[in-house]
């Protein structure tokens, strides 16, 4: 092909202007981009975050906790009788008054600190940790889908501008087969009748037709980049690199195959949901067992307008002054629903492990169906770049040929739908080579995107 710029056509200065004050971006650039900024992958983060707060939450469960109580009430008058050193008795009606006479103020304090809780921390823990590890693997496997996203896109841009600058190239040598055959009519020369220029007009709707096809891919797949990537409402485009098929050997399957065993986000996930689910079974497990905890207490209260008799063994909850600690025991008593939990949680452990076998098998396959799609795409575009350079043989002989006078209407129509067929095919070939590249790093968890 004759050197150019990937762009759709020829444009006028002030639309060369507008493309030049564009800024351009390579598919490593795009993908960068999206990685940083697409909605779907800042959510994915955010779920990590949240799950990191759990395991924070899970790591300090050992630290003491309790509550404050705080009061402040108005107060009646209650007096000692026969005085506050021997409170025989309040009289009856103090007790029942309604009066203001004072201000009550209590304060008290109770903490609880776990001791021994038979693992159910550490499960806990192990639990919010898999969890961490799994929303991680959840992240970048949804980047890996986005960048086979960007991929598609910016090849099928490459691939729409191609196609465009073909069907001008093949348009090209129509034009001058117009003209020429317009030329005969005109002159009364020649053997081109008013039929021959029918049918070339006919060619011409055609190929315009493929080429509004071809604009149509070209804003769409811009559009769908400039989408993923945050760019929308702004100057944006990629760079002007031709359509090239990426360079590479396919390896041995099992080569890929190890590859995903150690990269792939998906494998990792799996793991980490098992790893939730034996610590889940191990913490419904500890349930059936009590907590035992260290608790202490402290509690002060005053109140002005009632007196503060002098003995330990009343009970005085308008002045009062004390602390406390001891050794607790709390154990909730419901094994039989317990029994149940614990079942059900050792059937979500087996049914993790059954769809991690399940999920296995099923990346082996996509894995094959990868190869055998990349293979049968090179294997295709050989054969194509065959058929294109055949057909563009065929056009170029045919159309001067038909300068000369020595080729008809329907010989050059012939080697123009060569043309179009085979180069389009080639085309075609070359985008689902680069994108079946593409495909096979996100399986194996390798995704840079790799350029010619």
């Amino acid at each position: 092909a004759p050197p150019r710029l990937a762009l759709a056509e020829a444009t006028p200065a002030e639309a060369k202007k507008e493309a030049a004050a564009k800024v351009r971006y390579n598919l490593r650039q795009l993908v960068a981009m999206a990685r940083r900024s697409y909605p779907g992958v800042a959510a994915a983060r955010h779920a990590v975050e949240m799950m990191e707060a759990k395991l924070y939450r899970a790591k300090w469960a050992w630290v003491p906790q309790g509550h404050v109580k705080g009061l402040v009430a108005p107060a009646p008058e209650v007096r000692c009788m026969p005085s506050e050193a021997q409170c025989i008795e309040t009289t009856a009606h103090e007790l029942n008054s309604l009066d203001i006479a004072g201000v009550f103020l209590r304060i008290e304090v109770e903490m609880g600190m776990p001791l021994y809780t038979f693992d159910k921390i550490g499960s806990a823990k192990r639990a919010a940790e898999a969890g961490v590890a799994l929303r991680r693997s959840q992240v970048a496997t949804r980047e890996d889908k986005l960048a086979l996203d960007v991929s598609r896109a910016y090849w099928g841009l490459k691939l729409a501008r191609e196609i465009i600058y073909t069907i001008d190239e093949g348009r090209d040598h129509l034009v001058k087969a117009k003209e020429k055959v317009e030329e005969q009519i005109d002159s009364g020369e020649g053997e081109a009748t008013m039929e021959d220029l029918h049918k070339l007009n006919l060619a011409f709707v055609e190929v315009d037709g493929r080429r509004l096809d071809a604009k149509k891919l070209e804003r769409y797949t811009l559009a769908a980049l400039a989408t993923l990537t945050g760019q929308r409402g702004r100057p944006f485009d990629v760079d002007t690199k031709y359509l090239d098929v990426l360079p590479g050997k396919l390896l041995e399957a099992r080569v890929y195959k190890d590859l995903a065993q150690q990269h792939r986000p998906d494998i990792s996930s799996l793991k980490a949901l098992l790893r939730a689910a034996d610590a889940q079974v191990d913490l419904e497990k500890a349930q059936f067992y009590p907590n035992f905890l260290l608790v202490a207490t402290a509690g002060a209260g005053y109140t002005s307008s009632v007196d503060d008799p002098n003995n330990a063994f009343y009970s005085d909850p308008f002045n009062f002054l004390g602390a406390g600690f001891g050794l607790a025991l709390s154990w909730k008593w419901d094994q039989v629903q317990q029994y149940g939990r614990f079942k059900e949680a050792k059937a979500q452990r087996s049914m993790a492990r059954a769809k991690k076998e399940e999920a296995m098998a099923g990346i082996d396959l996509e894995l094959e169906k990868a190869l055998m799609d990349l293979k049968g795409a090179q294997d295709q575009l050989a054969l194509m770049d065959k058929g294109a350079k055949i057909g563009r043989k065929w056009l170029t002989t045919v159309s001067q040929n038909m300068a000369v006078g020595l080729a008809s209407t329907e010989d050059f129509k012939d080697g123009l739908t060569a043309f179009f067929t085979y180069e389009l095919k080639r085309l075609q070939a070359t985008y689902e080579v680069n994108v079946a590249w593409a495909d096979l790093g996100r399986i194996i968890g390798i995704h840079a995107p790799r350029t010619p």
